[in-house]
């Protein structure tokens, strides 16, 4: 009868052992197919992080508040109607420009598409349409460019890899002889005020007045010498190239969507009055 009792003990042992290591193997098996699950749902759909810069009227920074401008509300209405979940930064220029580069699933506005960078990101559309670059100095100085080839007699203060410093390069200005770049973009307006060996600067007519604001400076110190007809301003939304061809097809196919139902136009009413500033 005893040697019955342990048989059954030992049975019983067995057994629960045996569900023992059923269970361990389960939950070993459930546990691989999460975490192999979980990458590939990241990957499906990651996290879009937008970066960008202070650029009123296109992108306002201001202390405590949330990003503002008229790119910053097609962005956002952009990103509204994707099925991605997103980020949104403002950097300074260099900082903003080499993460979009560099890092999947990096976005940036508001970039000019030009012919150097064509092949430096993945462009998702078009933001903005400006007609105009132009060249400003100090009210007084007698500057007198009638082609961009005369510009090249004098200094032109730009901005690390923005438009200015990309666009004179591929028109044949050189740093160190008559480009001086600069890496902080709130010194540009003050540069050209305060410093006599710098005769230039260039911007668009929108944002000079609102450059000049930040730096403290009065518009009226400024004069307009040459226009640049050949650089226009357009503005576009583009990622990095490391970030997969079918989210950039589809945050282009739902920035496309604003044109079509009118939602682009009705942001553009809104902000119309500072994106329409006169020529002066």
């Amino acid at each position: 009868m005893q040697k019955t009792q342990n048989n059954h003990n030992v049975i019983a042992r067995h057994k629960q052992s045996s569900a023992s290591l059923y269970i361990k193997k389960i939950s070993y098996i459930a546990l691989t197919l999460l975490w192999v699950a979980l990458p590939i749902s990241a990957n499906k759909n990651p996290v879009i992080h937008i970066v960008t810069e202070h650029l009123p009227p296109y992108q306002i920074v201001t202390q405590n508040k949330p990003l503002s401008g008229f790119a910053v509300d097609i962005i956002k209405e952009t990103m509204a109607r994707s099925h991605y979940a997103y980020s949104m930064k403002n950097y300074p220029w260099v900082r903003s420009y080499n993460l979009a580069q560099v890092k999947a699933n990096y976005c940036i506005f508001s970039i000019a598409r030009l012919k150097s960078r064509e092949n430096m990101f993945k462009w998702v559309g078009p933001i903005s349409s400006v007609s105009n670059t132009a060249m400003w100095a100090r009210k007084g100085r007698h500057i007198k460019i009638s082609n961009l080839n005369d510009a090249k007699k004098y200094i032109i203060a730009v901005n690390r890899d923005d438009i200015a410093h990309t666009g004179l390069i591929e028109r044949g200005f050189n740093e160190d002889e008559n480009l001086y770049v600069l890496d902080n973009t709130n010194s540009l307006i003050s540069l050209l005020i305060t410093r006599p060996e710098i005769d230039l600067i260039v911007a668009d007519d929108t944002t000079i007045k609102f450059r000049t604001e930040l730096a403290g400076a009065n518009i009226n110190e400024l004069q307009r010498v040459y226009e640049i007809k050949d650089l226009p301003l357009n503005f576009f939304f583009a990622c990095s190239k490391k970030t997969d061809d079918n989210i950039i097809q589809h945050l282009s196919n739902k920035l496309q969507s604003l044109y079509q139902d009118g939602s682009y136009d009705a942001i553009w009413e809104k902000w119309r009055n500072t994106l329409t500033s006169p020529k002066l």
